[in-house]
């Protein structure tokens, strides 16, 4: 029986956020969520996609006539249009492009592969204490194989964590969560209306995962961190900060929120054209340290106990690789490379003597 397979975009490797120590990031495809200031556009369609940068692009027409479906259209005096709501992402574009304008996101792993591809850096998450960390998209809506993956790791002594919406059947989130050391959730917004608008999807069922996640995972020795994004001009009020961290003081070890940076020239790649690419120019992109220290006052009195700590995610020690550490394991790192790159040549000048002395002998 062939083995299940998830989309993944992209492989992030040598992060240091996103859980403890140097860590391997896998973007799954797809997402239940329609965020307004998503950074990961290509993580929405479940499916592989074609992108095309138009800076790199230099309108040869050399994709135009190998497209089986003819979705690509060379406008004299422009550059090539794509109609990408007709294409099907089957690739033949791709390797005929000079200029390497064209790219497929998206490639079908099982989950044997994606643990090796973590199990790759396994000597650093020794050395740092890290691990993998399944992101996306929304890694939920590829359970079986995220699980398969998780257990994997597990199995194999490295440290796990997802970043999730948490907005999926509890019983596929739980079969995901329970292999996890740690477990992410953003959760955008208190007010489900609100919540809705901004994100295309109410917030009950995230709401109720959340707190049977809190409830189940400390069992098993996994903890929960919820995330409150601070978008500005969508939940940064004092009224909307103060409402997510007295919900979440008693169910959470953490609520820390960050701000989101948003990468809208992705959008572009993939054709779309939305109202929220100038999201960040009408609200503000990133905020200042004078309005971060205000909603850490806010969310000090909301509370007082600090079982509940408001800060930015950079901010937060435990997920920081302190900086010897980081620059012993470069050392390593290098180290390692240099002696290896002796070896090789060594071998390679021992290999060359041999057969020269092997054909002299010949000779005679």
């Amino acid at each position: 029986m062939e083995e299940k397979k998830a989309i993944v975009f992209d492989i992030g490797r040598f992060r240091n956020t996103d859980g403890p120590g140097i860590r391997t990031i896998l973007f799954f495809k797809g997402c239940p969520l329609r965020c307004l200031w998503c950074s990961n556009p290509f993580g929405f369609s479940p499916a592989p996609q074609l992108a095309v940068n138009p800076v790199k692009c230099t309108g040869c027409g050399k994709c135009v006539p190998v497209c089986p479906q003819g979705r690509n259209t060379l406008v004299p005096g422009e550059k090539i249009q794509v109609d990408f709501s007709a294409c099907q992402g089957c690739g033949a574009c791709v390797p005929v492009c000079p200029s390497g304008a064209r790219m497929i996101t998206g490639r079908a792993y099982t989950a044997r592969e994606l643990y090796r591809e973590a199990a790759k850096d396994a000597a650093f998450y020794r050395k740092g204490g890290g691990g993998l960390t399944l992101s996306g998209g929304e890694v939920l809506l590829q359970w079986e194989v995220a699980s398969e993956t998780l257990r994997l790791c597990r199995t194999n002594y490295i440290n796990t964590c997802i970043e999730t919406s948490a907005f999926a059947p509890w019983a596929h989130l739980w079969q995901v969560a329970q292999y996890c050391h740690t477990v992410f959730v953003d959760l955008k917004h208190m007010d489900s209306e609100k919540h809705r608008e901004q994100t295309g999807v109410p917030n009950e069922l995230i709401l109720e995962n959340i707190q049977k996640l809190c409830q189940a995972l400390p069992q098993r020795g996994g903890r929960v961190i919820v995330r409150l994004p601070l978008i500005p001009g969508c939940n940064d009020g004092a009224e909307d900060v103060a409402a997510a961290v007295v919900v979440l003081r008693y169910l959470a070890h953490r609520v820390p929120p960050a701000f989101e940076r948003a990468h809208h020239a992705r959008d572009r790649l993939l054709g779309q054209a939305e109202p929220r690419t100038d999201f960040a120019l009408r609200h503000g992109r990133f905020g200042t340290v004078q309005r971060v220290e205000q909603i850490q006052h806010v969310g000090g009195h909301a509370a007082p106990r600090r079982d509940a700590v408001v800060g930015r995610v950079d901010a937060c020690p435990r997920f920081v690789v302190p900086r010897q550490q980081a620059v012993n394991i470069g050392v390593f790192h290098g180290v390692f490379l240099l002696f290896h790159a002796l070896y090789l040549s060594t071998r390679s000048r021992a290999i060359s003597m041999a057969f020269s002395v092997f054909s002299r002998r010949s000779d005679r």
